[in-house]
């Protein structure tokens, strides 16, 4: 039985513009002849008592003809989707909306996007990934704030638990199966005994296997970039979700110690750097693969379809590290060139590692060492010689493979204090020209 109530005081949790828009919107549909609701995750976390706006509205008609009705008269940017019968709009003010016509789905196959048809709300909301998350409430003007709950959303919510609507949800989605564990561990619920068996089982088939690289890679990410991903990650190997990924990759005990490490190597650059843009997400990915090869992470950079930045920044981590770490951390004092050349070609994403690696070994004058290091390397990064290799040829010297070598020796005579002038720098030069003379 549905429930239905109406309860408009819990959309008014809402800041007051967001407010306004949706009852604007709602009574668009009245004009346009169509029920309108807002579904999903922002109807669920305001009945947790948390606000997002994650807006996703869903109508019950022609969903992208109301979507361009409502960007002609807002002036949105629209993106359309005519295969799922979605659109997206972005406000001028950066607001972010997805409207949809309310449809079923079809699977022809597991794990391939589904074939969609109009239908009504009830049946849109039965075509959704859990309970928690089938909520709508209408925006029509005299029902707005109506709130339809047909399949006991609320009362998993109050239950703290996820359950999905029916028996095949994880088969006709696999990548049902993160959510599942994301929501889980965000919101510190349970699965229920049901769901959990059904997830247990499609875990143990090939299901995920058949999902392409962008859909298996954009579960995993997000699933990282929820605020506590080392919680998500213990579930994905217990589960043994992890061989998805690649058949060697293990979550051993050391591993666990680097993941959980990331929290506070992500403090420590934060307070040095706090307009450094670092993919988080990416990092955690980084300390789950740290014990790994770099064949291994070839591959699942492979598998999950890795852009090349992301791609570059994987192979960054790994078993790579561990020589940069042992030298950042042996006895006796690197010269800062030393330390720029050793560190000069990693992303910021496997710095971070770095530290993250160092915290869980627990040695706090390597670790403190490492730092002092890690410091030098900022500040020293953005020096550059004043000296090109055009003033190299004006000075007698042939182009050839010399000018990176002499104009790298430069480099490293200005980080290390060697040299500090223009003057000094052509001396430095010229002496090593006069020495290729020589030979």
């Amino acid at each position: 039985m549905a429930q239905q109530t109406l309860r408009p005081a819990l959309l008014e949790r809402l800041p007051s513009r967001v407010v306004g828009l949706l009852r604007e919107i709602g009574a668009l549909g009245d004009e346009r002849g169509c029920h309108v609701y807002v579904v999903g995750g922002v109807v669920r976390d305001l009945l947790l008592g948390h606000v997002t706006l994650d807006l996703d509205l869903a109508v019950e008609g022609d969903g992208i003809a109301f979507a361009r009705a409502v960007a002609d008269r807002y002036r949105t940017g629209l993106a359309v989707f005519e295969r799922f019968a979605t659109a997206r709009l972005v406000f001028p003010d950066g607001l972010k909306m997805d409207i949809a016509t309310t449809r079923r789905e079809f699977y022809a196959e597991p794990a391939l996007l589904p074939t969609v048809q109009p239908a009504a709300i009830e049946e849109d909301l039965y075509r959704r990934d859990f309970t928690i998350n089938a909520i709508a409430m209408q925006l029509n003007p005299g029902q707005f704030g109506r709130l339809l709950d047909v399949y006991g959303g609320q009362r998993d919510l109050r239950a703290r638990r996820i359950c999905v609507l029916h028996a095949g949800s994880f088969q006709d989605d696999p990548t049902r199966i993160f959510r599942a564990i994301r929501f889980e561990q965000r919101f510190k619920f349970r699965l229920e005994p049901g769901t959990l068996r059904l997830l247990t089982q499609a875990a143990s088939t090939n299901l995920i296997q058949q999902l392409s690289g962008p859909r298996l890679q954009n579960e995993i990410l997000v699933l990282f970039a929820e605020r506590d991903p080392a919680r998500a990650i213990a579930r994905l190997a217990k589960l043994k979700l992890l061989r998805f990924l690649h058949g060697r990759l293990r979550y051993t005990m050391d591993v666990k110690r680097v993941v959980l490490a990331v929290p506070k190597a992500f403090a420590w650059w934060g307070s040095r750097s706090p307009d450094a843009v670092i993919d988080r997400p990416l990092v955690y990915l980084m300390a789950l693969l740290s014990e790994s090869s770099p064949a291994v992470i070839a591959a699942i950079s492979k598998r999950l379809a890795c852009s090349r930045e992301q791609a570059t920044k994987l192979s960054a981590g790994g078993k790579r590290l561990d020589r940069i770490l042992k030298k950042l951390t042996a006895k006796g004092t690197l010269r800062p060139s030393q330390v720029y050349r050793l560190l000069v070609d990693l992303p910021d994403e496997a710095l971070v590692l770095l530290v993250a690696t160092q915290v869980s070994c627990q040695q706090a004058a390597q670790l403190s060492q490492l730092k002092r290091y890690l410091m030098a390397y900022e500040k020293n990064r953005a020096i550059a010689t004043v000296l090109k290799g055009r003033d190299l040829q004006a000075m007698g010297l042939k182009p050839g493979p010399q000018y990176g070598a002499i104009l790298g020796k430069l480099l490293d005579a200005r980080i290390d204090g060697a040299v500090a002038s223009e003057a000094e720098e052509r001396a430095f030069v010229q002496k090593r020209i006069g020495a290729l003379g020589d030979c």
